[in-house]
């Protein structure tokens, strides 16, 4: 199968048992639901990296005693975190600015092919560093999530 005839899944097979992966950075969906319903698609990021997500806790705690007898619990810890970083003067970047002035709670989605996190219950943690200089000035968002969820098989 060649290159060309790709179809928009997220392997090509080329035979003997092999494949190659593919990464579209346009199809990543990086979503914002405000209170009001009012869903926006985030644009206008850095060069680099457009968001990141993590659990801030492990999903379960282990533990073992001097004897090497082990235990482990599942902590029910639903905290994570999102960063973004958008270009300074976006509009992606202001409505940031004006989720952040006002404590708005929200939903955040990233969704590519079939991995999908974020959390229905969001709230910006701090104002962004503010420098500027040489280059287009960058903002980075860090978005606390009160059941942050991670599914990397999501249909």
């Amino acid at each position: 199968m060649a290159i060309q005839s790709f179809n928009g899944a997220r392997r090509i097979d080329v035979g003997d048992g092999d494949e190659i992966d593919l990464y579209d950075a346009g199809k990543v969906n990086i979503t914002i639901t405000r209170g009001n319903g009012q869903t926006i698609i985030l644009k206008n990021f850095q060069d680099g990296d457009m968001v990141s997500g993590s659990k801030t806790n492990n999903k379960v705690d282990t533990m073992s005693d001097a004897q090497g007898s082990s235990a482990g619990a599942v902590t029910k810890d639903k905290l994570g975190s999102l960063q973004t970083t958008l270009q300074q003067g976006s509009r992606s970047n202001e409505l940031l600015s004006d989720m952040y002035n006002n404590d708005e709670v929200f939903a955040m989605w990233v969704n590519y092919g079939h991995e999908r996190y974020g959390c229905d219950y969001c709230i910006i943690q701090k104002a962004p560093d503010t420098p500027y200089g040489k280059s287009v000035p960058t903002r980075q968002w860090t978005i606390d999530c009160f059941k942050y969820d991670y599914n990397g098989n999501a249909q």
